[in-house]
């Protein structure tokens, strides 16, 4: 390995060891390995939305018999926007969408086992932009 790849390999040994004193084992998971991840072409709705700190989240759903059957999403946002996304895809699978329509971003938080004040928006972010995936559900 050349000098840069260890600097490099350093630092971000040392961010991520900062993560973990912040944010949930749950954050970190859903951040380090994003389920739902993607574009969902067949998707019966999907709508975007942008947070207050400029992240974007697009959420796709897919709806049979009023459940939710399947969900993906993209984002261009933070860690812990990435983590929201890929937890709140994951809550909802199997729900029925008014079940999915009660959620706030405290479920969604508490599914995370916490996130920290200053990234409370990014839950609120996920769940809104979900409940305006299914609002348009059967337009």
């Amino acid at each position: 390995m050349n000098k840069d790849q260890d600097v490099f390999d350093e630092l971000e040994g040392l961010i991520v060891a900062e993560a973990k004193k912040t944010y949930s084992s749950k954050v970190m998971d859903h951040f380090n390995n994003p389920r739902n991840l993607g574009e969902m072409p067949d998707a019966d709705a999907f709508t975007a939305m942008s947070g207050m700190c400029g992240d974007t989240i697009a959420i796709f759903v897919g709806v049979e018999d009023d459940q939710i059957a399947r969900t993906s999403f993209v984002t261009n946002g933070c860690g812990a926007t990435v983590a929201c996304a890929s937890a709140v895809t994951c809550m909802v699978e199997g729900m029925s969408v008014d079940q999915a329509m009660s959620l706030s971003g405290k479920d969604l938080i508490d599914f995370l086992d916490g996130l920290p004040l200053e990234n409370t928006h990014c839950a609120d972010l996920a769940v809104n932009t979900l409940k305006g995936a299914l609002a348009k559900v059967g337009d």
